[in-house]
């Protein structure tokens, strides 16, 4: 794969991920769809996962004691939940701190949750827990047979595996736990890019938390500079020059994307921010196009 098109695919894997992470579980008053039935709303379908997956709620809202007392009564350990998408498992891996440990522990060993189950999305719960960055759930999860080399195919070009996941989220230890354990590697053309698409989520999530009078515009192009700081770093320290002129070539791409994306009357912090990402994405693909000619 070519650096223009890896570069095209991690940013859109950015894109969708920014508008629609994996596993992400509406908590809002907004109406989500259920199949056969009116739409319910976030309060609603909380409700309805109360009564129907009393696990997947405690761990959702992060009621650990009571998520313990429900691991014994849970009929199927494995089973999907309907408005998350996720296992049990999975829930529990999404958790970043180290309490989540304390869920992903009994859950395996105690009540016997497979490892290596898919959510609706082709996810496993390694996948989620190299996500979040908790390297003693990965650890735990790897040394109980999780597969390192689990694939999704979210895009044609480009299987998502556990290792992709953190890269992409700059946790260069977990990165390398993963290959040390067996993890197949990416082309040299992704790795280079995933930093980027990582930094540009992360910053588009972190808007979320803005004061209003602050411009969405403006926040990105802060967090998306010091996560880049970050990723820079590490490719210096690896010796990788090449990387390193890439990366700031692909914040030329996105600065210009932020100061072409106007601020329409009316719009909110939410729209700004994918306009900007579309925006992005419209650059790189262009200059994918003109390589590709060339």
């Amino acid at each position: 794969m070519s650096a223009p098109k890896a570069f095209v695919t991690v940013l859109a894997l950015a894109v969708a991920a920014t508008f629609a992470p994996p596993g992400h579980a509406a908590e809002d008053a907004q109406a989500v769809p259920v199949s056969g039935s009116e739409p319910l709303t976030g309060r609603e379908r909380l409700e309805r996962m109360k009564v129907n997956a009393k696990l997947h709620y405690e761990l959702l809202r992060r009621h650990y004691d009571h998520a313990l007392a429900s691991m014994p009564l849970a009929q199927d350990i494995d089973m999907i939940e309907e408005g998350t998408g996720l296992t049990a498992l999975g829930l529990a891996c999404k958790d970043e701190t180290a309490d989540a440990i304390d869920m992903v522990q009994p859950l395996v060993v105690k009540f016997a949750a497979t490892v290596n189950k898919a959510d609706r999305q082709g996810f496993t719960a390694l996948h989620y827990a190299a996500d979040s960055g908790n390297y003693a759930v990965v650890e735990f999860l790897v040394d109980h047979g999780a597969d390192v080399n689990a694939a999704n195919s979210v895009m044609e070009q480009v299987a998502i595996t556990p290792l992709y996941m953190a890269y992409q989220k700059g946790h260069y230890r977990i990165a390398d736990f993963l290959k040390l354990r067996g993890a197949d590697d990416y082309p040299a053309e992704v790795r280079e890019q995933l930093a980027f698409s990582g930094a540009l989520s992360q910053a588009a999530a972190q808007l979320r938390e803005l004061p209003p009078h602050v411009d969405p515009r403006q926040g990105l192009r802060h967090r998306f500079e010091a996560l880049g700081e970050t990723a820079v770093e590490h490719l210096r320290s690896t010796g990788n020059i090449e990387a390193v002129e890439q990366w700031h070539s692909m914040k030329a791409r996105l600065l210009h994307a932020l100061e072409n994306t106007p601020r329409e009357p009316g719009m909110s912090k939410e729209q700004i921010v994918q306009a900007v990402m579309r925006n992005a994405f419209a650059t790189a693909q262009t200059s994918a196009d003109s390589a590709k000619e060339n």
